[in-house]
């Protein structure tokens, strides 16, 4: 795992801001362009309180300030296309 990064900045995406306004409550939409996520196995990115994605193969809930400075801000929800731009950033968890 030499010269893997701790943390990356979050994707946005262009259409985050119009995919919004559709937003239901309740429902589980993508962090980086808020469509809504289909029920099954979802992939999700690690946040930290400085609100950098944080790599799960290195950092944990319980590790993430010692490591990043910062404490765990939680797991949300990605999209397969965004999870492209987040590449080595995601895990696997059912929803």
């Amino acid at each position: 795992m030499e010269n893997q990064e701790l943390t990356m900045e979050l994707y946005y995406s262009p259409m985050k801001e119009r995919n919004e306004e559709n937003i239901h409550q309740g429902a589980d939409n993508c962090i980086c362009c808020a469509k809504k996520m289909k029920s099954g196995e979802v992939l999700f990115v690690h946040m930290n309180e400085n609100w950098m994605a944080i790599n799960p193969q290195i950092v944990t809930h319980e590790n993430c300030k010692e490591l990043t400075g910062y404490n765990s801000q939680g797991a949300y929800p990605i999209g397969n296309s965004c999870a492209k731009k987040m590449k080595g950033f995601t895990f696997k968890m059912q929803l």
